[in-house]
């Protein structure tokens, strides 16, 4: 699973150049569009960032030092992350090039890491210390 924490959260750093170069190219002047959508791209945008970190901090720190419900959580935790990641970057797509505005994706998004990071936190209480 650490494996791929890293590759997949470095994959997203990659997205989140590319947003950048996106929103660098379609939207050359910051003048020209509302600072209300500005400020949602914008935000979106280091969502991306956010969630590339979180699977790269995993991918460095995860150990899978005990079993049972704990490494259940984990991996619960792990997918819950993953579509996390999957719907931040698709809110970044739908609203700002879509709906050019809020919607309940990011929201969802947001809210689904917490869960996933919550359900890492459960998992790793009390599990053996490593030597």
């Amino acid at each position: 699973m650490r494996r791929a924490h890293l590759i997949f959260g470095l994959m997203l750093f990659v997205v989140f150049l590319i947003t950048g170069q996106f929103m660098r190219a379609d939207f050359p002047d910051k003048e020209a569009i509302s600072q209300e959508l500005r400020l949602l791209m914008r935000s979106r945008h280091i969502y991306i960032l956010f969630s590339a970190l979180l699977h790269v901090v995993l991918g460095i720190y995860l150990r899978n030092t005990s079993g049972g419900w704990r490494l259940l959580a984990r991996y619960g935790g792990s997918l819950v992350l993953f579509g996390a990641s999957v719907l931040l970057v698709w809110a970044f797509v739908a609203e700002t090039y879509w709906h050019l505005g809020y919607s309940d994706l990011s929201r969802f998004g947001i809210y689904s890491s917490l869960l996933g990071t919550a359900l890492h936190v459960i998992g790793g209480i009390g599990r053996e210390r490593e030597p």
